[in-house]
């Protein structure tokens, strides 16, 4: 019976250290210092680019350094184009200014619910919020003159009425001119990250945006212009994390 007691306690500890053999490259999850992801995201007023250097605080939590660089519409712009001419460009009717900005942040990310390492979903909400950038830079059109040639001449609804409009100018016409709007953002969202390598990133996040600017910024002639925009927005991420 002492026999047989061994035996069965020797191969108990064989099967025991060939189980933890076969789940250690699958089961066992490394810890990661550090991660670095970017992102392409549509939002309701317009789109945008993103980076993240984000710490791991913990298995479950992050802070993350984040830059992002968007642009915004005024909700009243519609694209149009002058009829009387087959080679004309389309361009934004009463639209005087164009923005972009970019945003400068701190945020954090909790996981509350997690994913097994080749499959499922990792679920987690995230808050950030920064600095604003504006960059308000004044439109630029072709416009015909009596010649029948077209001259480049910043917008100024005023004088440009629809007929003498050719279209959109070069996008470098107005650089130069380019004013500065500072501001502050807020941002929360929740974060799905799926990819099946532990030491990738691969995420959907939906959210929702805050971005107020300390002054009224003119897109439109002749409308209301915010100095705030409240937007939602759907984000595809990658990237990778650091041992």
């Amino acid at each position: 019976m002492k026999l047989v007691f061994s035996i069965l306690f020797l191969v108990g500890i064989l099967s025991t250290g060939f189980t933890q053999q076969r789940k250690n490259p699958e089961d066992i999850k490394l810890y990661y210092r550090s991660s670095v992801a970017y992102g392409f995201y549509l939002h309701t007023a317009g789109f945008g680019g993103s980076f993240k250097y984000q710490r791991h605080a913990s298995y479950k939590d992050k802070r993350f350094y984040m830059l992002e660089f968007q642009k915004l519409k005024h909700p009243k712009e519609e694209k149009v184009k002058n009829a009387f001419d087959d080679n004309a460009k389309s361009f934004y009717y009463g639209k005087i200014n164009a923005l972009t900005n970019l945003r400068i942040g701190l945020g954090s990310q909790h996981a509350f619910a997690m994913k097994e390492i080749k499959k499922g979903v990792q679920i987690a909400y995230l808050y950030s919020g920064g600095f604003n950038l504006g960059f308000q830079k004044p439109i630029y059109l072709d416009i015909y003159t009596p010649s029948g040639r077209t001259e480049t001449e910043r917008y100024d609804p005023e004088i440009h009425s629809y007929s003498v409009i050719a279209g959109r100018a070069s996008f470098v016409n107005g650089i130069s001119e380019i004013k500065l709007v500072p501001g502050i953002f807020g941002k929360f969202g929740l974060n799905f990250e799926y990819s099946p390598y532990d030491n990738k990133l691969k995420a959907l996040e939906v959210g929702v945006a805050v971005d107020l600017f300390f002054k009224e910024v003119p897109l439109m002639y002749n409308s209301y212009n915010n100095q705030y925009w409240v937007s939602f927005y759907l984000m595809f991420e990658f990237g990778k994390k650091i041992e």
